[in-house]
């Protein structure tokens, strides 16, 4: 591989380790599916992923479908040797990762797609390589196939975009490889603000950003803003090139701004009630809530779309309680509404929904719900999925007692590996469930209560956690505060053990994460 073409990108640094949970096949049905386009298979189809850096959210993903297939394809040398031990370590056999450039994938031998994901990417690449990202999705998609973009966009980004030339043109006169020259990038763009430069005073998008860079890391900063291309778009211009490879709009993530009464501010409605095609609607949108970063879902071909293809996937799909602690809320605040799900037909769908995962067909087959209708709960389901109150499920669940003082396991190799691996570090930890068909995330505490219900007798974690705690060696910190002391590190281990225990540990042995051993 040619040394022009890594120039392009960032490959001294590795990327930050993360979990994707918008690049789930089921989510990415659901959008499908609200917008009246009939989605790709729930399971057994072909996933690829553009741009995976260390393959976390691929690797998740294919733990969570089994009967799959998936491919991880990245630049970075790095990010694919980390990938590749993390699927061998977790014996993940659907699943294979590529080194390669996104101009050179059709030399890679590829089946057809259900699902494409490229998380980021199409905002640090030029021209001609975003053409050949669209330009795989066209070949390689089946007609419906969903292709999966997030990218910074215009307009929300354009106040920012100076920020982004000041750390870029003060890290290219910098020493040293791109964490340092990220560094000094961020280092000059405080000193400017500190010492009053007027594009901070005036701006206070940017000195926003720069207060949350510091949480965001230098590899993120190194990868977001030193690339060779940096292009914020508009909508309207990804969606024209979209277009012209056959790919077209049939909706976004976060699912509410599907919906054009929930998306648009209310003082702004009456400007948008004139009759607009998605495209310009996007487009308008856009503006009238500032975006920076969209999540767009476009579909291979032209296929019809229609209102039965939304029933019949409410219909037919199942629907649970929210992942993390089971709870379905019954008021959900947008940024511009606040949907309240009450009334008779709440009343009964909400406890049936946090006792287990039932379609709209199970729901109106239960006594409490018959009289409603299919029509009703089929409406009722849908705001609740819209608010993301409630997530799209791949397999039954129901409501299990979990008791603390019993011994537990994780039946898939890949989670074992996972908690292993998290134990040691102070990073969140996210599990593979098949049941809901994406990751499930822990932070770093939590995962070491589920290592003591996994990996030691109910009678002896007092005892490990005593002998464990006080060791330089051993790090424990909640919401990035660290916790020193053995004392104090004692008393929050315990104290989380058993709120974990009551709070998550119910959710994840339903959710197939973890099993009574």
């Amino acid at each position: 591989m040619t040394e022009p073409i890594r120039a392009e990108y960032v490959t001294d640094v590795p990327y930050v380790r993360a979990f994707e949970g918008d690049l789930s096949p089921q989510r990415l049905r659901l959008v499908a599916a609200l917008n009246g386009s009939t989605p790709p298979p729930p399971d057994g189809f072909a996933y690829c992923e553009l741009g995976c850096a260390h393959g976390d959210t691929t690797a998740t993903l294919a733990a969570a479908h089994p009967r799959a297939r998936f491919v991880g394809v990245d630049l970075n040398p790095v990010h694919i040797a980390s990938a590749t031990r993390l699927a061998t370590t977790g014996q993940l056999a659907n699943l294979r990762f590529v080194e390669r450039d996104f101009e050179a994938l059709r030399e890679e031998p590829v089946p057809e797609l259900d699902f494409i994901a490229a998380h980021g990417v199409l905002s640090w690449v030029g021209p001609n390589k975003r053409r050949a990202v669209l330009g795989f999705a066209s070949e390689k998609l089946k007609p419906g196939g969903l292709l999966y973009v997030s990218y910074n966009a215009l307009p929300g980004w354009a106040p920012l975009e100076p920020l982004r030339q000041l750390i870029a043109g003060r890290a290219a006169i910098a020493d040293g490889d791109s964490l340092a020259r990220a560094r000094a990038g961020v280092e000059f763009a405080k000193l400017l603000r500190d010492r009053g430069a007027q594009y901070f005073a005036t701006n206070p998008s940017a000195r926003a950003m720069l207060a949350e860079i510091d949480g965001l890391g230098l590899a993120y900063v190194a990868h977001e803003y030193l690339h060779a291309h940096w292009v914020p778009m508009y909508f309207a211009e990804l969606a024209r090139e979209a277009a012209a490879n056959d790919l077209y709009f049939v909706g976004q993530l976060p699912l509410y701004l599907n919906y054009r009464d929930l998306a648009i501010p209310e003082r702004l409605a009456e400007v948008f009630a004139g009759p607009l095609d998605r495209v310009a609607f996007e487009s308008l949108k856009d503006f009238a809530i500032n975006e920076s970063f969209r999540r767009d879902v476009f579909v291979k071909g032209r296929a019809p779309r229609s209102e039965e293809a939304t029933k019949a996937y409410l219909d037919a799909g199942l629907f649970g309680a929210p992942l993390k602690g089971g709870r379905i809320p019954r008021e959900v605040k947008l940024p511009h509404h606040t949907l309240q799900f009450v009334g008779p037909v709440f009343d009964a769908l909400v406890p049936a929904l946090e006792a287990e995962a039932l379609s709209v067909a199970d729901l109106v087959g239960r006594p409490e719900l018959a009289s409603y209708g299919a029509a009703r709960v089929r409406d009722a389901v849908m705001r609740l999925a819209l608010a993301e109150a409630i997530e799209p499920m791949l397999e039954p669940t129901r409501a299990v007692a979990a008791p603390a003082d019993a011994m537990y396991r994780l039946p898939s190799v890949y989670n074992e590996a996972a908690l292993e691996g998290a134990v040691t570090s102070d990073g969140p930890l996210v599990l593979a469930s098949t049941a809901a068909g994406t990751g499930v995330e822990l932070a770093p505490i939590e995962a070491v209560a589920l290592f003591l219900l996994t990996h030691v007798a109910p009678l002896s974690r007092e005892e490990w956690v005593r002998a464990r705690c006080g060791r330089d060696s051993f790090r424990l910190a909640i919401d990035g505060r660290a916790i020193h002391g053995k004392g104090e590190q004692v008393r929050v281990i315990l104290s989380e053990l058993g709120r974990f225990s009551a709070a998550r540990l119910p959710r994840l042995v339903e959710l197939g994460v973890v099993a009574r051993a």
